[in-house]
């Protein structure tokens, strides 16, 4: 299969599934497809391929958002659709709870999609003062996860 076909078939899947973006990785081939107003923004390169599990998230926009409610809180929101996880793995303990501070870099859960782990960052910095999803959960893209009091000390 071309590397248009391959292309066009994952405009179709995100077509299908109402998803504003879409990345897979065969062998050295990486395409991403993020929507936008204008259309679509395809990108394809060559990268070395290494497996990492669970997948890391590489996140072109901001996965948090300022509460509505209060200025004063920041909500960690889902960057895809998937199912949540508060653990890497069965029987682990959560990767956050209420009442951790939380920096940039730290990894707040997983969301599983299409088979695989994705992990979501907090990126910011502050406390967590409430965990919105529940373990084993479908959630959606642009849905809140967590609510974090912001604070400019690094965790």
């Amino acid at each position: 299969m071309s590397i248009i076909d391959k292309v066009k078939q994952l405009i179709s899947i995100m077509n299908e599934n109402e998803l504003s973006e879409i990345e897979i990785q065969e062998d050295v081939t990486k395409i991403r497809i993020k929507k936008r107003e204008g259309g679509y923004v395809p990108a394809i390169s060559s990268v070395t391929a290494s497996p990492i599990h669970p997948a890391k998230i590489e996140q072109e926009h901001s996965s948090y958002v300022l509460s509505k409610e209060s200025e004063n809180f920041v909500d960690i929101i889902s960057p895809m659709v998937g199912t949540f996880y508060r653990s890497s793995s069965p029987g682990a303990d959560p990767c956050i709870n209420v009442g951790d501070t939380v920096n940039e870099e730290t990894v707040v859960c997983i969301i599983e999609a299409m088979k695989i782990m994705n992990e979501v960052k907090a990126e910011t910095v502050g406390e967590i003062v409430d965990v919105y999803a529940n373990d084993g959960e479908a959630v959606e893209f642009g849905q809140p996860l967590f609510r974090v009091k912001p604070s400019t000390r690094t965790a």
